[in-house]
């Protein structure tokens, strides 16, 4: 997959040499938010994955009958079988019904030293469904600049008039993942403020056309970014990691390599295998996680 100005690189290890198969540990990304993780990284980055895997903290669901939307506590769901940034996405299953209504809302991950603002002239989705949904079916897409939705009771919040997603995903095609871009500038202010898309906290999913028809859409990596400059997120274009290896505990694994010195790698996708040979995407690790006992290695963990 590719995605602008993201460039990724493949890390494999046989599993299967060392134990049964093993699944993600649900935090492998927090050490990367919390020690020297690519802060870059985060001046673009809205939603990669979920840490936990049956719902997403950092979001809220809400439907007034008879629409509908799927949710699991006030949040979304969590999608592991497709997914563009793995171990999973966000699922968006819905029936919009007449005199009705939906929202959903995914909001921007906070934690320590985070830098405030968002960088990027577009913003980025990639989309699937299992189904064919046709352009004025989707949803419409607005952000704000708060983490409570249309909460602005207070100074500088706003939000932008809803867009029809349709108007730039065009009909999405069954079983297949489309990158979504949409122009920031394309989101005028909603509210009595004016409406900075860099200070942007929420992207919000609301209903369109009532047509009583259930759909579902798998969401990910929604991103801010600038425009594609040729052929980006190929791992081809990176050396190899070297010095790739697994250690076995009592209840994970780590794996470890030593990092690619390009300033134009994103992240890493770990790819995991029982027989040396299937592997499958498992994960994503930043550039610069550098655990303090093996400094000059990146690192991420795999739990039984």
């Amino acid at each position: 997959m590719r995605t602008p100005n993201s460039k990724k690189h493949a890390i494999r290890a046989d599993a299967g040499k060392l134990s049964s198969l093993f699944s993600v540990l649900a935090a492998l990304l927090l050490p990367a938010l919390l020690s020297g993780g690519d802060t870059e990284y985060y001046r673009h980055i809205v939603f990669d994955n979920s840490l936990t895997s049956d719902n997403y903290f950092y979001s809220y669901a809400q439907a007034s009958s008879p629409s509908l939307i799927e949710q699991k506590d006030g949040r979304l769901p969590v999608e592991t079988r497709w997914f563009i940034t793995p171990p999973n996405a966000l699922r968006l299953q819905w029936q919009s019904g007449k005199s009705g209504g939906w929202e959903a809302e995914v909001r921007v991950v906070n934690f320590r030293y985070r830098f405030p603002e968002l960088s990027g002239r577009n913003l980025y989705l990639w989309c699937y469904s299992p189904q064919a949904i046709a352009a004025d079916d989707l949803p419409r897409i607005m952000l704000s600049t708060t983490r409570e939705g249309l909460q602005v009771a207070e100074f500088p919040g706003s939000f932008s008039d809803p867009l029809r997603l349709g108007k730039f995903a065009g009909d999405l095609p069954a079983a297949r993942w489309v990158q979504v871009r949409i122009p920031l500038s394309e989101f005028r202010t909603g509210s009595i403020y004016k409406f900075r898309s860099s200070l942007v906290q929420n992207v919000l999913f609301l209903q369109g056309r009532s047509d009583g028809v259930p759909h579902t859409l798998i969401l990910d990596e929604i991103r801010f970014d600038d425009d594609a400059d040729g052929i980006a997120g190929s791992a081809g274009s990176f050396p190899a990691p070297q010095n790739v290896k697994a250690i076995g505990y009592d209840r994970h694994v780590e794996v470890d390599w030593e990092p690619v010195s390009d300033p134009a790698l994103d992240r890493y996708v770990i790819y995991r295998a029982r027989d040396g040979k299937d592997f499958q995407p498992v994960g994503i690790q930043l550039p610069g996680t550098e655990p303090e006992i093996t400094p000059m290695l990146n690192k991420i963990g795999f739990e039984p």
